[in-house]
């Protein structure tokens, strides 16, 4: 298969996107799902000229090496996020050996960054096409969750649930966005028309952010004061059946969207490297290492404005340096 199909371009993205949201740390409220949903709009709207310039023929893999060593760095960089997510948000769910200390947590991320190897290894072609079963049990789960949250909501939290003010959570969910460089590298190899394609893809994740959110701000917005991953908590307090923890339904989902997630910044940082040299022999395990490396030089979310930068960029650089139209498939 040489394009992605609509269905499968917006399950790829949504998997990092929903991650994000799982490792959100903080206090949230409505204000929260107002910011994050502007956010999504303006992202969209700043797409308009990448899809423009992909419906017209233009896409990165013939932009020049400079902008795709920028591709490679902020894949890297947003890989290095997710692990350091990981390894922060472990904290409060249960992970086998975590009581080990921190050799366990090692432990853990090692065998994650294992499977990532082997995933990325396995090429961009068998990656794309999981998405669909990852995205559909992900669904599965966040469905069941919703739903025993729904008898256990309360709406009085609405007024104990406290966060930043709007511009605060406006960049907070901006700097959450790492998934806006596969946007970018995907868009150009998926099937129909580009701008529909956009529109679909950030429609989406604006509906189920707020879901999250405002599911996790329900359950939790009683105590969001004395708890650090509000989407995480809500999780375990929802208790959708009687004779076992959630945490089991949510770790499992909550491993293989991180994996998942990961994985795909490596496999097409992988990718991008190997359309500047042909020597990629070792190329996977180099860039896997500096992503876990750059995990230990984050703690929690990133506001930085370097970071925004980088995010917003990456969706204004292809029609500015593209000139092409795409000679092979991202998949191959």
């Amino acid at each position: 298969m040489n394009r992605l199909t609509k269905l499968r371009f917006s399950a790829v993205l949504l998997i990092n996107d929903v991650f994000s949201l799982f490792c959100l740390m903080g206090k949230i409220s409505p204000v929260t799902a107002a910011g994050f949903v502007s956010g999504i709009i303006f992202q969209m709207i700043l797409s308009l000229p990448l899809a423009l310039s992909v419906r017209n023929g233009k896409c990165t893999e013939n932009c020049g090496k400079p902008v795709k060593i920028f591709f490679v760095a902020y894949l890297i960089l947003w890989c290095g996020m997710l692990f350091s997510m990981l390894w922060n948000t472990s904290e409060v769910i249960y992970i086998p050996y975590e009581n080990s200390g921190i050799w366990g947590r090692l432990a853990v991320s090692a065998s994650v960054g294992l499977v990532c190897l082997y995933m990325t290894s396995a090429g961009m072609k068998t990656l794309l096409r999981s998405s669909l079963i990852v995205s559909a049990a992900g669904a599965l789960c966040i469905l069941i969750v919703v739903i025993s949250a729904l008898f256990k909501c309360d709406f009085n939290n609405l007024k104990y649930a406290h966060s930043d003010n709007f511009p605060h959570e406006f960049i907070r969910g901006i700097s959450l966005s790492g998934s806006l460089g596969s946007f970018v590298l995907l868009l150009g190899n998926t099937n129909g028309d580009a701008v529909i394609n956009s529109i679909v893809y950030f429609s989406a994740k604006a509906v189920v952010s707020v879901i999250i959110l405002m599911t996790a701000v329900l359950v939790s917005g009683g105590i969001m004061e004395i708890i650090d991953f509000p989407v995480v908590i809500s999780a375990q307090l929802s208790q959708p059946f009687p004779s076992q923890r959630i945490d089991s339904l949510f770790l499992i989902i909550f491993s293989v969207f991180g994996v998942f997630s990961s994985a795909l910044q490596s496999a097409l940082a992988v990718y991008l490297v190997g359309t500047i040299s042909e020597r990629k022999k070792y190329v996977s395990v180099i860039i896997l290492s500096l992503s876990i490396m750059s995990a230990f030089m984050m703690r929690g979310e990133v506001y930085s404005g370097a970071y925004i930068a980088a995010a917003v960029l990456s969706v204004l650089i292809i029609p500015c340096f593209s000139g092409n139209k795409l000679k092979r498939s991202v998949s191959k």
